[in-house]
């Protein structure tokens, strides 16, 4: 069994992943929303047992505030909830190509680095299944005649297996290069003086970012931070699902074509696609779309400050299925940008899906949940 949950972070993502049989239950955390959202996430962790609260993998894609600010809250809360983690995946400023470095740094990032460095138990998961460098594509050989090496595989107890799709390294190039001005007095990687820093802002305190426009043509996304994202085919006992997180249309294509060639298709046949962006016609191009095959698009934001999802993303998903299936969107809100969706099934010829309405429409409940079996 694999279950998907698009928990309830607003704007951002929040995907808690459960596979293995009842008794051997497994999970995953894929990013953790923005940090007013993080009760959400607080509530499900909660309802486990303490023996129970463990992720396997806990993946921060990428910087923005709505996938990093909640596990800056997670992890300082980690100790009061008995939480385990088996491995953590973020790249931190040490990650980020050694030459050439600005004198800045995001301070969410500094803010996860530190958290991570500072905790010794931590600081031993990160990044482990990739040396403790970087999450990153091998770049295919200059020589185009050589052999174009495998994308990294990752193997997860219970039979999970993780196939990265991003970034790939001139996508962290262009982060570095681009890397925020947050901060200017204190020395990027400085974990202490991070740290205190993070103390000091109530926000980021367990229980109690700039606006990017979407694109106006498909694949338009051009923001470091997105092109950084850490995006992954998830594969459990038969079924598959494609993590996007926020990761360019052109990255997704490069390395979606390349599985397809390991692979010997010319389709991935999925079981569910988290769309990247929130659904923003910024990160979907043909390229990538014409790369999988896949029924269930799922959509996570409740459309506050960016206006996700574009409506033009169905559009193009239903343009670009095989002959004879139809897309269904899965939604984690029903809110003013999402029922847009609703409004252009019909014509579109895709159908929607919202939380139960015993979930408050996904303000207040649980989210959504898709099992696949």
């Amino acid at each position: 069994m694999l279950s998907l949950t698009l928990l309830p972070a607003a704007h951002g993502d929040a995907l808690w992943i459960e596979y293995g049989p009842a008794r051997g239950r497994r999970r995953l955390l894929i990013d953790a929303g923005p940090a007013h959202t993080y009760p959400a996430l607080q509530a499900r962790l909660e309802k486990l047992k303490p023996a129970q609260r463990r992720f396997e993998l806990v993946v921060v894609s990428h910087i923005d505030a709505d996938h990093i600010d909640g596990a800056l809250i997670l992890l300082q809360d980690r100790a009061r909830l008995q939480l385990q983690i088996g491995e953590v995946w973020f790249n931190t400023w040490a990650h980020l190509p050694a030459h050439a470095r600005d004198d800045f740094a995001p301070l969410q990032g500094e803010f996860l680095g530190a958290l991570i460095g500072l905790d010794a138990a931590l600081a031993q998961t990160l990044n482990k299944r990739f040396d403790r460098k970087a999450v990153v594509v091998p770049p295919p050989p200059a020589d185009t005649t050589a052999p174009v090496p495998p994308l990294p595989v990752v193997e997860l107890a219970g039979g999970a297996r993780l196939t990265l799709l991003g970034p790939n390294p001139p996508d962290l190039r262009r982060l570095r290069a681009r890397w925020s001005a947050a901060i200017r007095d204190f020395t990027p990687g400085d974990a202490e003086e991070a740290k205190r820093r993070l103390l000091e802002r109530r926000e980021y305190r367990p229980p109690t970012g700039p606006a990017v426009f979407a694109a106006r043509a498909y694949g338009d996304d051009r923001a470091p931070a997105n092109g950084s994202s850490i995006s992954l085919l998830l594969e459990v006992h038969g079924q598959a699902v494609l993590l996007a997180a926020d990761a360019h249309a052109r990255t997704l294509a490069a390395n979606l074509a390349r599985l397809c060639a390991e692979r010997g298709v010319s389709r991935l046949k999925l079981d569910a696609v988290k769309l990247p962006h929130h659904g923003s016609m910024g990160n979907v191009n043909i390229d990538w779309l014409s790369r999988v095959d896949c029924d269930r698009w799922l959509v996570s934001t409740n459309g506050a400050v960016f206006g996700h999802p574009d409506v033009q993303t169905a559009e193009l998903v239903a343009r670009c299925m095989p002959a004879g299936k139809r897309a269904a969107f899965h939604c984690n809100y029903r809110s003013e940008t999402t029922e847009r969706l609703q409004d252009g099934a019909a014509a579109g010829g895709w159908s929607v899906v919202y939380p139960p309405k015993n979930a408050a429409a996904g303000r207040a409940g649980e989210g959504l949940t898709l099992e696949l079996r």
